[in-house]
This record gives structure tokens, C-alpha cells and sequence, in this order.
């Protein structure tokens, strides 16, 4: 009885080891999996100018527009997006989070300095880029979002760009009169947590698992 049992154990051991992981790799890799992705709400966003090194292709970005708005309110929207996003999410390969500045050196040293104070030392994965205004509102409106920029080139929406230059978003939002989320509200906390951040986990695990298809000519 008791080698019976010593045997059933071994079996249920390599059966948990070997066979489930395996099974659960044939089930990804058979580009099946079912789960529900973010919408897509805009397709081609323009990509930032070859003049920077900075690129939407191939990340998942967050998308913030700032300006010459370097104002105390801006600034705490910036943090929060830091704190509350960025510091959770920049494990992830493929993230980055994207302010587009005015063309100023002594701005973007200010802006990376307030947010050194608040331990954001080491900021491989957030970028301060300078653009012209003209840039800036010629990739603003490639977002086709019914928001308008402020004159000084800001907004306190943040988007959702995915790796192929697509807007992501909600169309079944509780807190629009349509249901379509094009941006999340950088000033409230929980917005950035229970939907920027949240919506970010079903972008990054699509890039991850989901097998994509080619495209029919």
C-alpha cells in the first residue's frame, strides 16, 4: 500500500512539473488564447521626429504632452504619473513614458530635477523630449482625441500608445457619456491606478502571448 502511495505522489509531481506547463505552452502557442484586448481607438498616431532618438515602434508608451507648462499643477501631475504609474509598471521591457517639452535645456533640467527629489533618480525608461510647437500639434492631432491642446502646448490627459502606433483606450467607460476613455486624467490618482495602470497590464500582456496574425493582402 504504502509503494502505492509513493507512486501516486511521484505521478502527481511530474504530472504538476512537466505536463501542465507543457499543455499551457501548446494552448499559447496555438494563437487560440481568448481573453479581451484594449480597444483600439485611433491607428496610426504620428511617430516623434527622427530628430530624437525617442520612438513610439516597438514600446508601449505613455504618451504625456507638457509643453512650456512647467507650472506647479503640471508638475504634480507628473508625479503623479511617476509615482503612481511609472514606478510600477517600468519592470516591464517594452515601457517608457514620453513628455514632450518645449525646446528648452533649462526646462527639461527643472522637470528632471523635481523628479530626482522624489527618488526618480535613475529614469532610464521616462523621456523629456524636446519638439516644436508645430511637431507637437501635428502628432496631437494624429490622435484624433476630442480634446483640444492648451495654447502653451499642454493637456493634462496622458495616452496609451501601443507598439504598432495605435491609440488604446476604453469604449465602455463608466465616467463618459459615450463610454469611450481616449485619455486618462493625470490629476486623479485613481484614474492612473484603476485604469492607466490597469490598461497597461492588458497591453502588456497581449505584446507578450498573443500570436499575431499576418495581415491579408
Amino acid at each position: 500500500m504504502s509503494t502505492q502511495k509513493n507512486q501516486t505522489k511521484k505521478f502527481v509531481v511530474l504530472f504538476a512539473t512537466f505536463i501542465i506547463p507543457l499543455l499551457f505552452f501548446l494552448f499559447l502557442a496555438s494563437g487560440k488564447v481568448n481573453f479581451e484586448k484594449l480597444p483600439v481607438l485611433t491607428e496610426s498616431v504620428e511617430n516623434i521626429p527622427q530628430t530624437s532618438s525617442v520612438s513610439f515602434l516597438d514600446k508601449i508608451s505613455v504618451l504625456v504632452f507638457l509643453g512650456e507648462d512647467t507650472s506647479v499643477g503640471s508638475l504634480q501631475q507628473l508625479l503623479n504619473v511617476y509615482q503612481v504609474v511609472y514606478k510600477s509598471t517600468e519592470k516591464y521591457n517594452k515601457f517608457q513614458v514620453v513628455v514632450l517639452v518645449e525646446e528648452n535645456p533649462q526646462s527639461i533640467k527643472k522637470l528632471t530635477s523635481e523628479l530626482a527629489f522624489v527618488g526618480g533618480i535613475d529614469l532610464k525608461k521616462w523621456h523629456f523630449v524636446p519638439i516644436s510647437g508645430e511637431n507637437t500639434t501635428a502628432l496631437f492631432q494624429s490622435l484624433k482625441v476630442p480634446f483640444e491642446l492648451q495654447q502653451n502646448k499642454s493637456l493634462s490627459k496622458a495616452f496609451l500608445i501601443d507598439e504598432t502606433l495605435n491609440l488604446r483606450g476604453r469604449t465602455d467607460d463608466e465616467d463618459t457619456s459615450n463610454g469611450l476613455l481616449f485619455g486618462y486624467e493625470m490629476t486623479s490618482v485613481s484614474t492612473l491606478k484603476n485604469k492607466l495602470r490597469e490598461d497597461l497590464k492588458v497591453v502588456f500582456y497581449e505584446s507578450k502571448f498573443v500570436v499575431k496574425e499576418p495581415k491579408l493582402n
